[in-house]
């Protein structure tokens, strides 16, 4: 289907102007510069009760000016206006259901097994892409054709879609992206092929699907570009996932890293790093007093070794003694970097049991890095005075943390932090 114009969509709500309202992408030309034809581009929108931001979502898709679109929503049985308003655009919608489902990620799924396009992505009901996003993802994947992911930049949008913020990415590197997910998930667009390859997203994550998905395709060698174009709006607000349900995050990073180091744990910087997010993960969960979160999304298989017993318990004990809200006794430096030394030699025999790979300076630096974190940990909770209680102790405690530049992030991150989460929660 070529894309509507903005004069064969009906007419905004009233008041509402500028993209994707009253502006729209100008046609593309029904060939591309070297004569062959558009590829299909297949565009799943998963939908549950988003009826105040969905109607932004589906012109932002439909006013991309592309020749060959198709467009599908897989709607989860919505009680608000969100099936109404489907309804009202459905001659240019190319299948749409409502229905229960089995979630976000299960809706996504269905959409992509019911796509027929060469390019596939997922847009979000409360997302929007830019102008001309479409045009730009084909156009790279012509110039790179074994690509299996094409992505680019993203603002963050409110409730109001005023832009915050403008959240940059980079090119692809798997250690980086082990680090970070800095592939944003509504500025990426894949290949069919690919995700077919890939075997779709996995299921059993809600919260971590796509970046389960990156790390998947990443260590299957596969080609993913970045290009510095903004192709998408990210809309963060008081029910979004990622500012309402920020505690559901953390085990399925635990999952997904162990399920990441199962594939591959034979890079030692790789696993550490994998390490590191791992134990993150326990720590948040312990310390939001939801532990129970972790085994309950996770193969508790993962959890324990041969004796039914958790393997990192005893380590971690000890590193959430350290920095719990009570730690005014004095403590020297030996039993914080005993315990994460210990840490992380449990994970090593965990997942390199029989591997001769171990490193005594990946260990060493991995235990620095521990401690150059953890008061991060207390600043995600909001934890200001007691975060810089603790960062003043591990400094005192190891001043040879001041020669790495990793260490001064933490008071650009304290004050940045708190400004970003007051403008939103004030949005």
């Amino acid at each position: 289907m070529r894309c509507p114009t903005l004069a064969d969509l009906p007419p905004p709500p009233e008041g509402k102007t500028g993209w994707p309202w009253t502006e729209e992408t100008s046609p593309v030309p029904e060939s591309m510069p070297d004569g062959k034809p558009w590829p299909r581009i297949s565009i799943v929108t998963p939908s549950y009760n988003q009826g105040q931001f969905i109607e932004e979502t589906i012109r932002s898709v439909l006013l991309q000016g592309y020749p060959d679109l198709e467009y599908i929503i897989i709607d989860g049985g919505s009680t608000d206006e969100s099936v109404k308003i489907i309804r009202k655009y459905e001659r240019w919608i190319t299948f749409w259901t409502s229905e229960p489902d089995g979630g976000q990620t299960n809706a996504i799924n269905k959409g992509f097994k019911r796509s027929t396009g060469e390019i596939v992505a997922w847009l979000n009901s409360d997302d929007l892409y830019t102008t001309g996003a479409l045009c730009t993802a084909a156009k790279a994947f012509a110039e790179r054709p074994h690509s299996a992911v094409i992505y680019g930049d993203a603002d963050t949008i409110d409730a109001g879609t005023t832009i915050l913020s403008h959240l940059n990415s980079r090119n692809f590197d798997l250690q980086d992206l082990y680090r970070r997910d800095y592939i944003r998930q509504p500025a990426s667009f894949i290949s069919a092929e690919a995700i077919k390859m890939i075997g779709f997203l996995d299921e059993r994550f809600h919260y971590a699907m796509d970046y389960d998905l990156w790390v998947r395709l990443g260590q299957e060698e596969a080609v993913m570009r970045y290009i510095p174009r903004t192709l998408a709006w990210f809309r963060l607000h008081g029910s979004s996932k990622t500012v309402s349900q920020q505690e559901a995050f953390w085990p399925e990073e635990f999952m997904l890293f162990d399920m990441a180091l199962k594939r591959d744990a034979s890079d030692a910087s790789l696993a550490g790093i994998a390490y590191s997010h791992m134990l993150r993960s326990l720590i948040f969960s312990h310390l939001s007093q939801q532990p129970h979160e972790i085994f309950s999304r996770t193969d508790k298989s993962a959890m324990n070794d041969d004796n039914g017993e958790a393997f990192y318990q005893q380590p971690l004990l000890k590193i959430l003694r350290f920095i719990s809200m009570d730690h005014l006794y004095p403590e020297d430096d030996y039993p914080l970097t005993e315990a994460l030394r210990k840490a992380y030699l449990v994970f090593d025999s965990k997942y390199n049991s029989g591997e001769n790979n171990h490193s005594t300076d990946v260990e060493s630096r991995w235990v620095d890095e521990q401690l150059i974190l953890l008061p991060n940990y207390l600043l995600s909770f909001e934890e200001k005075t007691e975060s810089i209680r603790l960062y003043k102790k591990i400094i005192r405690m190891r001043p040879s943390l001041l020669r790495y530049p990793q260490t001064y992030k933490f008071p650009i991150r304290c004050i940045a932090r708190i400004n970003l989460v007051s403008r939103i929660r004030g949005a």
